[in-house]
């Protein structure tokens, strides 16, 4: 009977065991709110601190948090400083929480993104990006109807996102890509040397273009292309290279300091 008994409580203990892992594994629903720019936006805690308003970016390589969450978690020494946009380098944080998905040890780079800052003064504090480097742990499914997402754990460890930038950076990549815009737009920007705003200035568009047709006039300022930051030439150049002609693209631009998103579907040709 004794042996029956404990044979019994083995199973027992096996069967929670099982239970309590299946239970970990099931799938994690998360609200978030969705900007006027589209953007989702859900509601972060950092190393227990918090909750912070980050952005939601399936574009964005990396998470990033600002700098005042870096120091309130604790995340790095207000003695460091900060660099150039706000920008403290790469960083460690032990605990991330988006609504009841909680995750561990998690790669960000701390910066005080140009870009954030102007969304933050229409919609509101916010305080980084959800990047590739947290979110690719999980496949997930985005609702619209109900603003939420469903998270379910997939067992993919990210590799360094930050250190395979850098080696792209050094031309230390073996694949590296070669960029080339798509399609004719008809516009021209222009980015001073003194210029550390977001986006870049349009000096020109051309009669008749297909930028013209979708409403974009000289003095606007693009912020993105397709959910990709211009903040630089190089950048434009990027985004533009990964739409598609005859394809609708996204631009959102800063015109009489609202912000407002355009439709173009780039031409054509070279």
């Amino acid at each position: 009977m004794p042996s029956i008994y404990l044979l019994g409580l083995q199973s027992g203990l096996l069967f929670l065991l099982l239970c309590s892992s299946i239970k970990a594994q099931e799938p994690v629903k998360v609200p978030f709110e969705i900007l006027k720019t589209g953007h989702i936006v859900v509601s972060v805690k950092v190393n227990d601190k918090g909750p912070y308003r980050l952005l939601f970016d399936t574009g964005a390589p990396v998470t990033l948090i600002s700098s005042k969450v870096a120091t309130e978690a604790k995340v790095i020494k207000p003695s460091l400083g900060f660099s150039l946009f706000g920008a403290g380098g790469q960083a460690n944080i032990q605990s991330l929480e988006v609504g009841s998905l909680k995750t561990q040890n998690n790669s960000v780079i701390v910066m005080d993104h140009p870009t954030i800052k102007v969304m933050s003064k229409f919609f509101g504090p916010i305080e980084g990006i959800i990047g590739f480097s947290t979110y690719s742990r999980y496949k997930f499914a985005i609702d619209y109807k109900e603003s939420s997402i469903v998270f379910a754990p997939n067992n993919y460890i990210p590799q360094d996102t930050i250190k395979a930038m850098m080696d792209r950076m050094m031309g230390n990549s073996k694949n590296r890509e070669t960029l080339c815009s798509k399609g004719v737009w008809g516009f021209e920007v222009q980015k001073l040397e003194t210029d550390i705003g977001d986006g870049l200035d349009i000096i020109s568009v051309a009669p008749g273009s297909v930028i013209a047709k979708a409403g974009l006039i000289k003095g606007d300022r693009i912020l993105s292309l397709n959910n990709i930051w211009t903040d630089s030439l190089e950048d434009l150049f990027y985004a533009s290279s990964k739409s598609i002609a005859n394809q609708q693209s996204k631009l959102q631009i800063l015109r009489n300091n609202e912000i407002k998103t355009l439709v173009v579907i780039p031409a054509n040709g070279i």
